[in-house]
């Protein structure tokens, strides 16, 4: 049997009961996907996301606009995308309460199915109270030049401060780390309102040599990962 391709936002009207939508197209060879998911905070192994009773497995078939969706108790830590059509997917996870409210998300992974009967499988680790943000850098000496060999520099400074509080997390990369197009990716950080500063480090104290513009931007829901695009600092500039 070939399952229904509903979007993701109409689970609401369901149940978290591990339901497959069903229609009467059994032409197809199908395939299974497998899924498991492991819950943490900080690295601690951690219960489902407060708020949140129902883990929704999205299969996206490339080509296709809308994925197909089963739907799990967040505490069964497993579940399946079953009666695929062969081809390649993007596989993740949903946790929600059941309706349109995201508590956290899974990353994704990329799944070929090519065989009638294949059982793939993917594992997860979500961080439900926490996301992260990604982050590249384009790098301008005073004396015009760019890149990361432009300036003499002991790596490059991400602060990220939490609103309502003074004192925010200061992360440290090598320059080349998220020198555009590679991109750095913060540890965890809190669900919540963010100012991030990145700032060039001078060689020996670490002290700034100059910042960025300041960004406002936000982590929603866990295991988010934000992505800052490619900010510019240059040697010597300080914005206010």
């Amino acid at each position: 049997m070939k399952k229904l391709v509903i979007p993701a936002l109409l689970l609401g009207a369901l149940q978290a009961t591990g339901c497959i939508f069903v229609s009467d197209d059994d032409t197809e060879d199908t395939a299974t996907i497998n899924v498991s998911w492991t819950l943490v905070s900080d690295g601690a192994p951690a219960g489902c996301p407060a708020g949140a009773n129902t883990a929704a497995v999205n299969a996206q078939r490339d080509g296709q606009g809308s994925p197909y969706v089963d739907l799990f108790d967040c505490s069964d830590l497993s579940g399946f995308a079953d009666d695929l059509p062969l081809g390649t997917y993007t596989v993740w996870i949903d946790f929600t309460d059941g309706g349109s409210s995201l508590y956290a998300q899974s990353q994704a992974a990329e799944i070929t199915l090519d065989t009638p009967g294949e059982q793939a499988s993917a594992s997860f680790e979500v961080d439900v109270d926490n996301g992260f943000f990604d982050v590249s850098w384009e790098i301008h000496s005073a004396g015009g030049g760019t890149g990361c060999a432009s300036v003499a520099q002991n790596g490059v400074g991400v602060l990220s401060t939490l609103a309502g509080t003074v004192e925010g997390v200061d992360d440290k990369f090598t320059c080349a780390a998220g020198e555009s197009p590679a991109i750095a990716t913060t540890p965890a950080l809190p669900i919540g309102d963010y100012t991030v500063v990145l700032s060039l480090l001078e060689p020996g104290t670490d002290a700034s040599m100059g910042d960025s513009d300041a960004i406002s931007t936000s982590i929603d829901y866990g295991n988010q990962f934000v992505d800052l695009g490619v900010v510019s600092i240059t040697e010597g500039v300080f914005p206010n």
